[in-house]
This record gives C-alpha cells, structure tokens and sequence, in this order.
C-alpha cells in the first residue's frame, strides 16, 4: 500500500506545517508585518481556521481507515489556499510589503506540494484498494 503511505505522510506534513503556521500566526502576528499580511489583518481568525484545519488533516492521517472524501475535501481546500494566496498578491500587491510576498509564495508552494503529494497518494490508495477487490 505505497499510496497509503504517500497519502499518510502529505496529510501529516500538511498538518503539522499547519500547526506550526498557527504557533507563529498567534505569536508573532501582530508584531511581524509579513505574518500579519500573510493572514490578511487578521491573525487570531486566521489561526483559529487554520487550527480547525490542521485538526482534521491531522484526524484524518491517523485514523486506521482513510476517507477518501475527506481527503478530497482536504486537497481542494489546500489548492483554495494557493489560488486565493497568488490572487491576494496580484489584486494587492502594491499594499503588502516585500517580506510578506515572500512569506505568502513560500507558504503556497508548501501547500501546493501537500495538494500533489495527497492527490498521488489518495489516487495510488484507490488503485490499491480495486487490485485487492479484484
């Protein structure tokens, strides 16, 4: 079950990298310019989804049986992420300072990577799940 461990191992880097995000957004948000542009003002809000987020993925990486829906919900919620980051630097770009721009690429090439790396493994799984039936 390679896919399995593709799947399990994006769900948790997501997680945690989501856990870490919300650690330093809650800390530092308020005082760091680039967190506080990266979560658009609002960093306690910001944090709050995030952490409800990062629960789930997290919930979902370790629980014995995957659902596949949940991590297609996970992955389409992680590709919103990026679009809205790459739109938010486009429609306000002027506005944000050159360190945030830079916090919200890296952020959204991280999430990206999570969204491929689960959309391979939760395809590999899926696969692996029709060979045993057959």
């Amino acid at each position: 079950m390679e896919g399995l461990t593709i799947l399990r191992t994006a769900l948790k880097g997501n997680g945690f990298f989501s856990l870490a995000t919300v650690a330093l957004t809650l800390l530092l948000g308020k005082s760091v310019t680039a967190i506080n542009e990266m979560a658009n003002g609002q960093p306690t809000a910001f944090s709050i989804q995030l952490l409800v987020f990062a629960a789930v993925v997290l919930i979902s990486a370790y629980r014995q049986k995957v659902s596949t829906l949940l991590v297609w919900i996970i992955i389409v919620l992680d590709i919103l992420y990026v679009f809205l980051g790459f739109y938010n630097l486009f429609a306000i770009a002027s506005q944000i300072s050159t360190g945030g721009k830079l916090l919200i690429i890296v952020t959204n090439v991280m999430v990206a990577l999570f969204a491929i790396f689960q959309t391979i493994g939760i395809i590999r799984y899926r696969k692996s799940l029709k060979t045993i039936t057959e």
